[in-house]
């Protein structure tokens, strides 16, 4: 008979024979058909004969000695539950994760860039990642944005991405996958134990081979065979020795006083001797000289065992260094191209990833809706639109972007509802892998409005059209230097087109006139002896050059920077130092407006292990003034700060400490900044003690006009797992004025399960006012996020 091994027993002890207990068939567990006779073992030795269908999986009733079955249709074969594959989990086309947000913030006062109170602004935003057939990804944003502000904008935004550095890392892992499941299944240190047993076993072996005392016992034993007549049965000739004379003369010999006779048991031996007619010679013990050979035998086979096992596990280890080499290269592969190839060299077959996988990897962007143009310097530099926007390089490069402008990068701030319409349409050719050795062509052409619309009606706008071409290479010439260059010519603005020439064509093809021409260059580089990094650039644009980069015009400009970074002792010590001249890009200037100035920069960070981060900076910054509807001035001053951060324990508790100090180096009548030309002090601790969190801030502003001591103490508690609370205080006092303020906050964190987290903050603080006075400002803010 069969004995189903499957059955569930749960009992050897006695009970009533042929006691079945028949349980329902969960849903989720395999069922096992069979039409063959087993015995249920819980019977004890009577044999229960039955067709019916095993439950390998069902559990014990609370009653011993009860197996688990029920009948089934007969002349169903048996089948083992370990041979029957699991039903493979069903995954949905479409998987959805991601988050969502809804913030409203309130000011009961704002002074920059409009005077208004009690305003609110509502941000509702989702972050979608959605993936097809667990193969695709993309990425989904959606943002709505509105406010009670009489001069906020309100919009609605869209914006779709596939996911390419998802997607690459998907192709990744399921090569990985398939190269791991091809690989050898013992692992490197397996191989080392096996290794190390084998060589263990023919050290002792060897050592008891070796040793003094095994030599010793071996000499021994080789000695005693060297024996005469050892191991052999020798006869000796009676007539040699003649017993019965050899007992008389011992008899006859001279008397000796005192004398006695033989005793009678050596007569006895002798004479059996003599009766005998041999003499034997003990024979030699062998055994430890065979065991001496084979154990020495077995020596030699081991070392010879050993070397191939040696040579298995340098050969298993190559193989693995070269399978985590393979990994790497997947890892690293930048291109298409690359990836491919590494593809091919593991023989990963194509039925293991996406379909159209070598296209779709040689997107390198893709967005419909709001999306971002990024391309040159000398075309379009981080231009936000709506529309679409596609770059495709396998070998060669082709991107196309088209879509409406929300130039001065989308005027969150003012309401401009009389703005004429713009929008950029861009194509670009070129070969070579991007971020690599490249050659490019783009042609652009759109509409672009810089200056302010008119708020009349029936007024005829001038032609803000453009058109442009631009030539850019990238050469990589090592792993650590890079260098760009692009040249560009553009159509002239609607001033300075001569009457009866309307073409954007014809005035982007002349090539006599040169006020409509750009060029640029840069260059990246890393030392690595020195490990320094380098970079600069220089650009210079033609008055009359136009493009999506460019905002001012009307005006030759140009504009260089350089820059280094060095590290010191080890890296413990970062210096970073930078040169430059016109770099001012604003738009939400609507001026022609070049600047002759050298800005320098200066920054140095100390970090050494268990002290405190250290970090000082010179730095310049600028101010544009607005004389008259033609003259603007500006403004530079610079600022000296230094910053010190320290992270440490005290017994359990967590411990930081930061410092700061800042001087500004500008005058009253530059700016109507509160701490123009002032000396700032702020010293801050906090501490980390499980539940709670506390924070205690003191700084100081001198100036020649006044004094201003700041005092703060804020705590966060979390009073359940699902909820914190926190509150703090706020100290004013401005010498000179004679004022003293107080200010509050309170916070609040509340995380709902299956529902999200919710925030609430409020604060009474102070904002500069007129006369350099600090004036109250009330403001609050509710946040809802939920992750999904």
């Amino acid at each position: 008979m069969l004995l189903c091994t499957c059955v569930c027993v749960y009992s050897q002890q006695a009970n009533p024979p042929r006691k079945v207990h028949v349980v329902p068939l969960p849903y989720y567990l395999p069922v096992i058909h069979t039409s063959e006779v087993y015995q249920d073992t819980s019977v004890g030795s009577s044999a229960a004969s039955s067709k019916g269908s095993l439950l390998p999986y069902s559990s014990q009733l609370g009653k011993k000695g009860y197996s688990s079955f029920v009948r089934v249709p007969e002349n169903q074969p048996v089948v083992e539950a370990s041979s029957r594959p699991l039903p493979a989990q069903k995954i949905p086309d479409w998987n959805v994760h991601g988050n969502i947000l809804y913030n409203v913030d309130y000011r009961s006062y704002i002074d920059t860039p409009y005077a208004e109170k009690d305003v609110y602004y509502h941000t509702i935003q989702t972050c979608l990642d959605v993936v097809y057939k667990n193969r695709y990804p993309m990425r989904v944003y959606l943002t709505n944005r509105f406010s009670n502000s009489a001069f906020t904008r309100q919009f609605s935004d869209i914006s779709m991405q596939f996911n390419t550095a998802d997607f690459k890392n998907r192709i990744v892992q399921a090569a990985n996958l398939y190269i791991n499941s091809h690989a050898p299944k013992d692992s490197l240190a397996y191989w080392q134990q096996l290794l190390d047993g084998k060589r263990n076993q023919a050290g002792q072996l060897q050592a008891w081979v070796n040793d003094p005392a095994t030599m010793q016992q071996l000499i021994e034993a080789k000695e005693k065979a060297l024996y005469p007549g050892n191991g052999h049965q020798k006869t000796l000739d009676s007539s040699a020795l003649n017993w019965n004379e050899l007992s008389g003369q011992l008899n006859n010999k001279p008397h000796m006083p005192g004398a006695k006779e033989v005793p009678a048991y050596l007569q006895g031996f002798w004479r059996a001797r003599r009766n005998a007619g041999t003499d034997t010679v003990p024979s030699h013990d062998s055994s430890f000289t065979v065991k001496y050979e084979a154990q020495k035998k077995r020596a030699d086979s081991l070392q010879q065992e050993l070397a191939v096992w040696e040579g298995k596990y340098r050969k298993y280890k190559t193989r693995l260094a070269r399978l985590q080499q393979q990994r790497g290269k997947l890892d690293m592969a930048g291109s298409t191209n690359d990836l491919e190839v590494e593809l091919k060299s593991n023989n990963v077959p194509d039925t293991t990833l996406p379909a159209h996988y070598k296209t779709l990897l040689a997107i390198k962007s893709f967005g419909i809706g709001r999306t971002l143009v990024d391309y040159s310097e000398l075309s379009a530099k981080n231009v936000s639109i709506n529309g679409i926007q596609v770059e495709y390089n396998p070998s060669y490069y082709v991107a196309i972007a088209a879509g409406g402008i929300d130039y001065r990068f989308r005027d969150f701030i003012v309401k401009n509802a009389t703005a004429p319409g713009q929008f950029l349409t861009m194509v670009r050719v070129g070969k070579g892998i991007k971020n690599n050795n490249t050659i490019i062509l783009t042609w652009y052409t759109g509409k672009k409005q810089v200056y302010n619309g008119s708020g009349a009606t029936n007024v005829t706008q001038p032609d803000y059209h453009l058109m442009g071409f631009t030539l850019e290479g990238n050469y990589r010439v090592n792993t650590n230097t890079t260098i760009t260059a692009e040249v560009a010519k553009s159509s002239m603005p609607y001033y300075n087109r001569p009457g009866n020439d309307k073409s954007l064509l014809s005035g982007t093809l002349r090539f006599n006139e040169h006020s409509n021409e750009a060029y640029a260059v840069k260059a990246q580089s890393l030392i690595k002896a020195t490990d320094t990094r380098l970079a600069g650039f220089y650009k210079h644009y033609g008055a009359n050059f136009q493009s999506f980069s460019l905002i001012s015009t009307g005006v030759q400009q140009r504009a260089w920077m350089l820059k280094a970074d060095q590290p010191f002792f080890r890296k413990k010590l970062t210096v970073s130092a930078s040169l430059k001249e016109n770099d001012y890009n604003n738009p939400s200037v609507n001026v022609a407006y070049s600047s002759n100035v050298v800005f320098k920069s200066l920054q140095a960070t100390v970090r050494v292990p268990h002290w405190p981060v250290l970090m000082v900076g010179y730095y310049p910054s600028a101010q544009l003034t607005k004389l008259s509807n033609d003259e603007y001035t500006e403004t530079m001053f610079y600022s000296l700060v230094a910053n010190m951060n320290y992270y440490y324990q005290v017994h359990d508790i967590g411990m930081n400490s930061s410092a700061m100090y800042t001087r500004f180096y500008n005058k009253q009548t530059d700016s109507a900044f509160l701490y123009a030309n002032t000396t700032n002090y702020m010293f801050s601790q906090s501490f980390f003690l499980r539940r709670l969190t506390g924070q205690s801030t003191v700084s100081v502003a001198l100036s020649s006009d006044y004094h201003l001591y700041t005092a703060g103490n804020e705590a966060q508690y979390t009073l359940l797992q699902w909820l914190s609370a926190g509150a703090g205080i706020t100290y004013n006092y401005q010498t000179g004025y004679n004022i003293e303020q107080v200010g509050y906050k309170g916070t609040a964190i509340i995380k709902i399960p299956k529902l999200g987290e919710i925030q609430l903050t409020m604060e009474k603080g102070f904002i500069p006012g007129a006369n350099r006075q600090l004036v109250e400002n009330r403001t609050g803010r509710f946040s809802f996020f939920k992750i999904f």
